[in-house]
């Protein structure tokens, strides 16, 4: 080795070792204001509770979910509930965790169609009977692509041996998004559990001797929790989590429109123009359409044109009219979980992020959850909207809530909790698989057995996409 060489890589070896004793020294002067990594758990209160309730689920999480009372300690470089939002927004998780799906189109009562994502492939891995399945609903604009949904499944649906659940996943992707074609002027939106119903109802029908549990994400998690007070007794669901749940909107809007500086002048605006940019996708849908669906075009042209809409401002114009609402807030209010909660008749875990810059202290449901022993919230100081990045010991980062979720639906299936109800489907001469007696359960599955094959991770994060 010449001694230009040696200088070189001593030079490189102390400006290596100065850059770890610089990231180490910050590390410890930041460390002593950390926020402690506890979480707060709200669940029944004894007094609500009836002499027949045998199964506590309050006492299960804390028994059995020992990520959870361990508590989330956020990446000491994403410290506020904003960095961890944006990262999870902007940061390239193209070539982490990598899930291959099978994909399903199907059509639902009202000519809408749904695309169903499965994985592991259908064509790879027949079906089980017995086998576990979760129904995952997305977030705002998202898919199936999207990194949080992937780093879920990755270790959810990884083998048993390998410290997964075994599970297969079947991720709803709402009507134009990730690909989903639209073919009539109706979208979806932050309550549309019709369509979660619907994908419920073709995981009953594909999968008839499945346990099936629910897994939503933001207004997935929205949706999920609301068709979970729908069902009540009668959900087929044998137990659910809900992760960064707006829960109220009404309080919700308010908070995202007015709340803090950075939701006044930033978030309001994201969270519009993301929308906006879907409907600028399918705008043909609506400007295509026949009479017949009685479109607000005039409404779907301002928002449209709209140059920087708020959501609040977009949903106004859109959603509301399009779904029967009168204005905004008639359809915030309509649409919140909390309303619906009193009636969760399974297992459901709910997670929320004290910082969480698009869902506030004051959507979380504490005087709901603790009437209904059938919910336990459990609520970290830091997090983020979706984000819950973690730093491990091996010094990489990644999101520590595919832990707790393991562990809780563990606990879950062997609490030995009674069967649930089945779904009662038949499958008519014309192809269509209805409900009897549900006018709005039914659905016709579209084109060959495999539609398609689709390698999740390639695509961008649609979460702040209104940027």
């Amino acid at each position: 080795m010449s001694n230009a060489s040696a200088s070189m890589l001593a030079v490189s070896y102390f400006l290596l070792s100065l850059g770890r004793w610089i990231l180490v020294l910050v590390d410890n002067l930041i460390s002593p204001f950390r926020r402690t990594p506890r979480v707060d758990f709200y669940h029944c209160d004894d007094s609500a509770r009836s002499k027949a309730d045998a199964f506590d689920l309050g006492e299960l999480v804390a028994s059995r979910v020992p990520s959870l009372r361990k508590g989330f300690q956020e990446a000491w470089w994403l410290p506020i509930g904003d960095t961890q939002t944006i990262y999870s927004a902007i940061g390239d998780f193209s070539a982490v965790d990598p899930v291959v799906y099978d994909r399903k189109f199907v059509q639902t009562v009202d000519g809408g169609i749904l695309a169903l994502d499965i994985t592991p492939p259908l064509h790879s891995h027949p079906i089980r009977n017995g086998e576990l399945v979760i129904a995952v609903a997305h977030g705002l604009t998202g898919g199936s692509h999207e990194h949080y949904v992937r780093a879920a499944l990755t270790r959810l649906c990884a083998p048993v041996e390998a410290g997964g659940l075994g599970a297969r996943a079947v991720v709803l992707n709402f009507r134009g998004c990730n690909g989903t074609p639209v073919i009539t002027p109706r979208l979806y939106h932050a309550g549309s559990s019709d369509d979660y119903r619907t994908c419920v109802a073709y995981v009953s029908h594909t999968f008839p001797q499945s346990t099936i549990l629910g897994l939503g994400f933001s207004l997935g998690a929205n949706i999920l929790s609301k068709y979970l007070g729908e069902e009540g007794i009668h959900c087929p669901l044998t137990g659910a989590a809900v992760l960064a749940n707006p829960w109220n909107f009404r309080r919700g809007s308010d908070h995202i429109e007015f709340g803090t500086l950075a939701n006044r002048y930033v978030y309001r605006f994201v969270m519009g123009g993301a929308l906006q940019t879907l409907y600028k996708l399918h705008r043909k849908s609506f400007f295509d359409a026949s009479h017949e669906y009685n479109v607000d075009l005039e409404g779907i042209r301002m928002a449209l044109e709209h140059p920087k809409p708020s959501l609040k401002e977009f949903e106004a114009l859109t959603s509301a009219p399009m779904f029967g609402f009168k204005d905004a807030d008639h359809y915030y209010t309509s649409i919140s979980s909390s309303r619906v909660l009193d009636n969760v008749r399974v297992p459901l875990l709910g997670l929320n992020a004290r910082d969480d810059p698009m869902v506030a202290d004051v959507t979380l449901p504490l005087s709901e959850v603790k009437q209904n022993p059938w919910v336990v919230l459990a609520v970290t100081p830091g997090g983020g909207h979706m984000g819950w990045f973690e730093q491990r010991e091996d010094g990489t980062v990644g999101r520590w809530y595919p832990q707790p979720l393991a562990e809780y639906f563990n606990a879950i299936i062997e609490a030995g909790l009674p069967p649930r109800p089945k779904v009662d489907l038949v499958l008519d001469e014309d192809g269509w698989v209805r409900q009897p007696g549900r006018d709005d359960v039914a659905f016709l599955e579209r084109g060959p057995e495999t539609l398609d094959l689709v390698v999740s991770g390639m695509g961008e994060s649609k979460l702040l996409s209104g940027f």
